[in-house]
Protein backbone atom coordinates (compact mmCIF):
# COMPACT_ATOMS: atom_id res chain seq x y z
CA UNK A 1 0.00 0.00 0.00
CA UNK A 2 2.93 2.62 1.23
CA UNK A 3 4.49 1.82 -2.16
CA UNK A 4 1.41 2.49 -3.95
CA UNK A 5 0.76 5.90 -2.40
CA UNK A 6 4.40 6.13 -3.53
CA UNK A 7 3.99 5.80 -7.08
CA UNK A 8 0.69 7.60 -7.09
CA UNK A 9 2.45 10.70 -5.74
CA UNK A 10 5.01 10.49 -7.96
CA UNK A 11 3.13 10.40 -11.13
CA UNK A 12 0.75 13.39 -9.62
CA UNK A 13 4.31 15.44 -9.27
CA UNK A 14 4.92 14.80 -12.63
CA UNK A 15 1.35 16.04 -13.94
CA UNK A 16 1.51 18.81 -11.69
CA UNK A 17 4.70 19.49 -12.97
CA UNK A 18 4.31 19.07 -16.77
CA UNK A 19 0.79 20.88 -16.50
CA UNK A 20 2.52 24.17 -15.51
CA UNK A 21 4.39 24.52 -18.53
CA UNK A 22 2.38 26.44 -21.77
CA UNK A 23 3.93 26.98 -25.00
CA UNK A 24 2.94 29.92 -28.10
CA UNK A 25 3.27 29.76 -31.71
CA UNK A 26 4.70 32.81 -33.01
CA UNK A 27 5.65 33.38 -36.53
CA UNK A 28 8.84 34.57 -37.84
CA UNK A 29 9.47 35.73 -41.79
CA UNK A 30 12.30 34.04 -43.19
CA UNK A 31 14.52 34.46 -46.62
CA UNK A 32 14.62 31.09 -48.15
CA UNK A 33 16.49 29.72 -51.20
CA UNK A 34 14.79 28.41 -54.11
CA UNK A 35 14.58 24.95 -54.93
CA UNK A 36 16.21 24.36 -58.09
CA UNK A 37 19.71 23.42 -57.57
CA UNK A 38 21.63 26.17 -59.87
CA UNK A 39 25.50 26.41 -59.53
CA UNK A 40 26.44 30.33 -57.99
CA UNK A 41 28.65 30.86 -60.60
CA UNK A 42 25.26 30.82 -63.26
CA UNK A 43 24.89 34.94 -63.37
CA UNK A 44 23.31 35.09 -66.43
CA UNK A 45 20.09 32.98 -67.85
CA UNK A 46 18.03 33.43 -70.91
CA UNK A 47 13.95 33.16 -70.77
CA UNK A 48 12.62 31.69 -73.91
CA UNK A 49 8.63 30.57 -74.76
CA UNK A 50 8.24 27.11 -76.86
CA UNK A 51 4.93 28.28 -77.94
CA UNK A 52 3.54 24.82 -77.25
CA UNK A 53 0.02 23.69 -76.53
CA UNK A 54 -1.29 20.14 -75.96
CA UNK A 55 -3.70 18.74 -78.42
CA UNK A 56 -6.01 17.51 -75.18
CA UNK A 57 -6.03 20.61 -74.61
CA UNK A 58 -9.58 21.19 -75.86
CA UNK A 59 -10.83 24.28 -74.19
CA UNK A 60 -7.74 26.40 -75.90
CA UNK A 61 -9.46 29.34 -77.59
CA UNK A 62 -13.24 29.33 -75.18
CA UNK A 63 -13.81 31.02 -72.35
CA UNK A 64 -16.69 31.21 -70.19
CA UNK A 65 -19.00 33.82 -69.60
CA UNK A 66 -22.35 33.97 -67.10
CA UNK A 67 -22.09 30.22 -67.40
CA UNK A 68 -21.86 29.45 -71.03
CA UNK A 69 -19.23 28.25 -72.85
CA UNK A 70 -18.14 30.56 -75.39
CA UNK A 71 -15.34 30.64 -78.35
CA UNK A 72 -13.25 33.15 -78.71
CA UNK A 73 -12.36 34.54 -82.10
CA UNK A 74 -8.94 33.28 -84.10
CA UNK A 75 -7.34 36.91 -83.87
CA UNK A 76 -8.60 37.60 -80.49
CA UNK A 77 -7.33 34.16 -79.12
CA UNK A 78 -3.99 34.74 -80.85
CA UNK A 79 -3.39 38.07 -79.35
CA UNK A 80 -4.19 36.61 -75.86
CA UNK A 81 -1.41 33.81 -76.09
CA UNK A 82 0.82 36.54 -77.54
CA UNK A 83 0.06 39.14 -74.69
CA UNK A 84 -0.21 36.02 -72.14
CA UNK A 85 3.27 34.87 -72.99
CA UNK A 86 5.05 37.77 -72.82
CA UNK A 87 3.59 38.97 -69.80
CA UNK A 88 5.03 35.70 -68.09
CA UNK A 89 8.71 35.98 -69.28
CA UNK A 90 8.69 39.65 -68.62
CA UNK A 91 7.26 39.41 -65.08
CA UNK A 92 9.52 36.56 -64.91
CA UNK A 93 12.71 38.45 -65.74
CA UNK A 94 11.61 41.39 -63.01
CA UNK A 95 11.43 39.03 -60.37
CA UNK A 96 14.70 37.15 -61.21
CA UNK A 97 16.53 40.48 -61.44
CA UNK A 98 14.93 42.15 -58.09
CA UNK A 99 16.17 39.15 -55.85
CA UNK A 100 19.49 39.93 -56.61
CA UNK A 101 20.34 35.98 -58.09
CA UNK A 102 21.01 37.02 -61.43
CA UNK A 103 23.11 39.83 -62.85
CA UNK A 104 21.69 39.81 -66.22
CA UNK A 105 18.43 38.31 -67.70
CA UNK A 106 18.12 38.00 -71.63
CA UNK A 107 14.15 37.61 -72.71
CA UNK A 108 13.63 35.97 -76.34
CA UNK A 109 10.38 37.49 -78.23
CA UNK A 110 7.19 35.75 -78.65
CA UNK A 111 7.81 34.70 -82.40
CA UNK A 112 11.19 33.51 -81.77
CA UNK A 113 9.39 29.35 -82.20
CA UNK A 114 5.87 29.39 -84.35
CA UNK A 115 3.25 28.46 -81.56
CA UNK A 116 2.80 24.49 -82.55
CA UNK A 117 0.59 21.90 -80.88
CA UNK A 118 1.04 18.37 -80.39
CA UNK A 119 0.56 15.10 -78.20
CA UNK A 120 3.93 15.39 -76.45
CA UNK A 121 6.43 18.27 -75.63
CA UNK A 122 10.25 17.07 -76.62
CA UNK A 123 12.90 18.47 -73.96
CA UNK A 124 15.20 20.71 -75.79
CA UNK A 125 18.41 18.80 -76.74
CA UNK A 126 22.07 19.77 -74.72
CA UNK A 127 23.37 21.35 -78.11
CA UNK A 128 20.07 23.60 -78.59
CA UNK A 129 20.44 24.73 -75.14
CA UNK A 130 24.45 25.53 -76.14
CA UNK A 131 23.25 27.53 -79.23
CA UNK A 132 20.84 29.71 -77.21
CA UNK A 133 23.25 30.36 -74.59
CA UNK A 134 25.99 31.54 -77.08
CA UNK A 135 23.87 33.72 -79.02
CA UNK A 136 22.65 35.32 -75.81
CA UNK A 137 25.61 34.96 -73.90
CA UNK A 138 24.17 33.63 -70.70
CA UNK A 139 24.82 30.37 -68.65
CA UNK A 140 21.81 28.35 -68.80
CA UNK A 141 17.96 28.82 -69.79
CA UNK A 142 14.58 28.66 -68.02
CA UNK A 143 11.86 27.40 -70.82
CA UNK A 144 7.98 28.29 -70.77
CA UNK A 145 7.63 24.70 -71.87
CA UNK A 146 3.47 25.50 -72.59
CA UNK A 147 1.02 27.85 -71.08
CA UNK A 148 -2.48 27.68 -70.58
CA UNK A 149 -5.28 29.30 -69.31
CA UNK A 150 -8.82 29.50 -68.98
CA UNK A 151 -10.95 32.63 -68.41
CA UNK A 152 -14.42 32.31 -66.44
CA UNK A 153 -16.61 35.90 -65.40
CA UNK A 154 -20.16 35.68 -63.93
CA UNK A 155 -22.89 38.52 -62.96
CA UNK A 156 -23.98 38.70 -59.30
CA UNK A 157 -27.73 38.16 -58.88
CA UNK A 158 -30.05 41.46 -58.69
CA UNK A 159 -30.88 40.18 -54.71
CA UNK A 160 -27.15 39.78 -54.27
CA UNK A 161 -27.09 35.87 -53.72
CA UNK A 162 -24.60 35.33 -55.42
CA UNK A 163 -21.79 37.84 -55.85
CA UNK A 164 -20.22 38.58 -59.26
CA UNK A 165 -16.46 37.07 -59.97
CA UNK A 166 -13.75 36.52 -63.21
CA UNK A 167 -11.32 34.16 -62.53
CA UNK A 168 -8.63 32.74 -64.77
CA UNK A 169 -6.73 29.56 -64.35
CA UNK A 170 -3.13 29.37 -65.48
CA UNK A 171 -1.40 26.42 -65.93
CA UNK A 172 2.14 26.28 -67.29
CA UNK A 173 5.14 23.89 -67.51
CA UNK A 174 8.63 25.52 -66.68
CA UNK A 175 11.81 24.03 -67.38
CA UNK A 176 15.08 24.59 -66.75
CA UNK A 177 17.98 24.05 -68.82
CA UNK A 178 22.02 24.10 -67.75
CA UNK A 179 24.18 23.59 -70.81
CA UNK A 180 26.48 20.95 -69.08
CA UNK A 181 23.46 18.48 -68.28
CA UNK A 182 21.43 16.13 -71.44
CA UNK A 183 18.15 16.50 -68.98
CA UNK A 184 16.76 19.78 -67.93
CA UNK A 185 17.78 20.62 -64.05
CA UNK A 186 13.97 21.35 -63.35
CA UNK A 187 10.74 20.86 -64.37
CA UNK A 188 7.64 22.11 -63.06
CA UNK A 189 3.89 21.70 -63.80
CA UNK A 190 2.92 25.38 -62.18
CA UNK A 191 -1.15 25.63 -61.68
CA UNK A 192 -3.39 28.27 -59.99
CA UNK A 193 -6.70 30.09 -59.87
CA UNK A 194 -6.47 34.00 -59.79
CA UNK A 195 -9.84 35.01 -58.84
CA UNK A 196 -11.37 38.74 -58.80
CA UNK A 197 -14.75 39.62 -56.92
CA UNK A 198 -17.31 42.05 -58.17
CA UNK A 199 -17.18 43.73 -54.84
CA UNK A 200 -14.90 44.32 -51.54
CA UNK A 201 -14.97 41.67 -49.05
CA UNK A 202 -13.80 44.16 -46.45
CA UNK A 203 -17.10 46.53 -47.75
CA UNK A 204 -19.90 45.64 -49.51
CA UNK A 205 -20.78 48.70 -50.76
CA UNK A 206 -17.84 49.16 -52.67
CA UNK A 207 -18.08 47.75 -55.98
CA UNK A 208 -15.01 46.85 -58.73
CA UNK A 209 -15.44 46.61 -62.52
CA UNK A 210 -14.45 42.83 -63.22
CA UNK A 211 -11.63 42.30 -65.71
CA UNK A 212 -12.65 41.43 -69.52
CA UNK A 213 -11.09 38.12 -70.58
CA UNK A 214 -7.52 40.30 -72.33
CA UNK A 215 -6.96 41.88 -69.00
CA UNK A 216 -7.56 39.02 -66.56
CA UNK A 217 -5.03 36.48 -68.69
CA UNK A 218 -2.28 39.07 -68.79
CA UNK A 219 -2.74 40.31 -65.48
CA UNK A 220 -3.03 36.13 -64.09
CA UNK A 221 -0.26 35.09 -66.24
CA UNK A 222 2.38 37.64 -64.83
CA UNK A 223 1.25 36.88 -61.27
CA UNK A 224 1.54 33.37 -62.08
CA UNK A 225 5.23 34.14 -63.34
CA UNK A 226 6.27 35.64 -60.11
CA UNK A 227 5.06 32.93 -58.10
CA UNK A 228 7.10 30.45 -60.39
CA UNK A 229 10.00 32.55 -59.88
CA UNK A 230 10.05 31.65 -55.81
CA UNK A 231 11.43 28.04 -56.81
CA UNK A 232 14.31 29.81 -58.47
CA UNK A 233 15.31 32.61 -56.38
CA UNK A 234 15.19 33.17 -52.68
CA UNK A 235 11.79 34.72 -51.30
CA UNK A 236 10.36 35.08 -48.26
CA UNK A 237 8.55 32.58 -46.24
CA UNK A 238 6.55 32.31 -42.82
CA UNK A 239 7.98 29.86 -40.16
CA UNK A 240 6.68 29.67 -36.62
CA UNK A 241 8.73 29.37 -33.27
CA UNK A 242 7.44 28.18 -29.97
CA UNK A 243 8.06 29.85 -26.60
CA UNK A 244 7.23 28.89 -23.62
CA UNK A 245 4.85 30.05 -20.34
CA UNK A 246 5.27 29.05 -16.85
CA UNK A 247 3.64 30.16 -13.87
CA UNK A 248 3.48 33.46 -12.76
CA UNK A 249 2.07 37.04 -13.61
CA UNK A 250 5.74 38.12 -15.79
CA UNK A 251 5.49 34.60 -17.54
CA UNK A 252 2.00 35.44 -18.73
CA UNK A 253 3.04 38.98 -19.13
CA UNK A 254 5.84 38.07 -21.52
CA UNK A 255 3.63 35.66 -23.54
CA UNK A 256 1.64 38.38 -24.68
CA UNK A 257 4.35 40.93 -24.94
CA UNK A 258 6.16 38.37 -27.75
CA UNK A 259 2.78 37.91 -29.20
CA UNK A 260 2.37 41.36 -30.16
CA UNK A 261 6.04 41.27 -31.36
CA UNK A 262 7.35 43.42 -28.40
CA UNK A 263 10.14 41.20 -28.19
CA UNK A 264 12.60 43.87 -26.62
CA UNK A 265 10.38 44.49 -23.65
CA UNK A 266 10.21 40.31 -23.17
CA UNK A 267 13.52 40.07 -23.36
CA UNK A 268 14.33 41.96 -20.24
CA UNK A 269 12.04 39.68 -18.22
CA UNK A 270 13.11 36.68 -19.64
CA UNK A 271 16.89 37.66 -18.80
CA UNK A 272 16.05 37.87 -15.33
CA UNK A 273 15.08 34.27 -15.26
CA UNK A 274 18.10 32.63 -17.13
CA UNK A 275 20.41 33.08 -14.14
CA UNK A 276 17.01 31.63 -11.92
CA UNK A 277 18.20 28.64 -9.68
CA UNK A 278 15.55 26.33 -10.70
CA UNK A 279 16.58 24.63 -13.75
CA UNK A 280 13.55 24.59 -15.45
CA UNK A 281 12.93 28.07 -15.36
CA UNK A 282 16.32 29.26 -16.21
CA UNK A 283 15.66 27.04 -19.24
CA UNK A 284 12.55 28.00 -20.38
CA UNK A 285 13.84 31.81 -20.18
CA UNK A 286 17.12 30.74 -21.89
CA UNK A 287 14.94 29.28 -24.82
CA UNK A 288 12.50 32.55 -24.98
CA UNK A 289 15.52 34.45 -24.87
CA UNK A 290 16.97 33.03 -27.86
CA UNK A 291 14.00 32.72 -29.82
CA UNK A 292 13.71 36.43 -29.06
CA UNK A 293 17.60 36.75 -30.29
CA UNK A 294 16.15 35.24 -33.79
CA UNK A 295 13.52 37.81 -33.99
CA UNK A 296 15.95 40.67 -33.47
CA UNK A 297 18.19 39.36 -35.92
CA UNK A 298 21.08 37.60 -34.27
CA UNK A 299 20.74 33.66 -34.84
CA UNK A 300 24.67 33.58 -33.77
CA UNK A 301 23.29 34.61 -29.84
CA UNK A 302 19.66 32.78 -30.49
CA UNK A 303 21.83 28.87 -31.02
CA UNK A 304 24.47 30.33 -28.11
CA UNK A 305 21.26 30.55 -25.96
CA UNK A 306 19.16 27.67 -27.08
CA UNK A 307 22.29 25.88 -25.98
CA UNK A 308 22.16 26.65 -22.53
CA UNK A 309 18.37 25.96 -22.74
CA UNK A 310 19.14 21.83 -24.20
CA UNK A 311 21.61 21.61 -21.50
CA UNK A 312 19.00 22.35 -18.97
CA UNK A 313 15.74 21.14 -20.27
CA UNK A 314 17.06 18.03 -20.50
CA UNK A 315 13.58 15.56 -20.55
CA UNK A 316 9.86 16.13 -21.01
CA UNK A 317 8.01 18.81 -23.86
CA UNK A 318 10.50 21.29 -22.84
CA UNK A 319 13.22 19.47 -23.81
CA UNK A 320 11.94 18.38 -26.44
CA UNK A 321 11.10 21.80 -28.09
CA UNK A 322 14.23 22.92 -27.47
CA UNK A 323 16.35 19.97 -29.47
CA UNK A 324 13.81 20.90 -32.20
CA UNK A 325 14.59 24.58 -32.31
CA UNK A 326 18.18 23.76 -32.35
CA UNK A 327 17.62 21.93 -35.53
CA UNK A 328 15.45 24.93 -37.16
CA UNK A 329 18.36 26.91 -36.15
CA UNK A 330 21.53 24.42 -37.71
CA UNK A 331 18.85 24.56 -40.96
CA UNK A 332 18.71 27.91 -40.88
CA UNK A 333 22.32 28.32 -40.96
CA UNK A 334 22.79 25.90 -43.63
CA UNK A 335 20.57 27.59 -45.85
CA UNK A 336 22.27 31.36 -45.01
CA UNK A 337 25.09 29.56 -46.22
CA UNK A 338 23.81 28.90 -49.62
CA UNK A 339 22.14 32.17 -50.02
CA UNK A 340 25.42 33.96 -48.86
CA UNK A 341 26.90 32.08 -51.66
CA UNK A 342 23.91 32.77 -54.58
CA UNK A 343 22.87 36.19 -53.39
CA UNK A 344 24.82 38.89 -56.21
CA UNK A 345 25.06 41.75 -52.67
CA UNK A 346 27.72 39.23 -51.74
CA UNK A 347 29.50 38.49 -55.04
CA UNK A 348 33.27 39.08 -54.69
CA UNK A 349 33.72 42.70 -56.73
Amino acid sequence: MNMLNKYTGIIFASLVFSSCITTVSVPIDQLEPGKVALPAAIRKVALISRNFKFSIDTLSGYFNLDYRLKKGKKFDNQTIDSIAVTKSLDSLRKALLESGRFDEVFVYPYTIISPHIGDKEIPFTSDYIQSVCNESQTDAVISLEMLSFFYSRHKGSSAGAIKGEANVKISAIWSVYNPKSDDPVDRYNHSEVIRWSEFDPRNDSVKYELPNRKEAISIASGIAAKNYSKRIVPSWTQSSRIIIGLNGPEWDQTMLLAQHNKWGKAMRIWEKYTTSAQKREAGAASLNYAVAQEMSGDTEQATLWNDKAVKLLQNGEAGRIARAYAAKLYERKLKALKLNAILKNNQPK
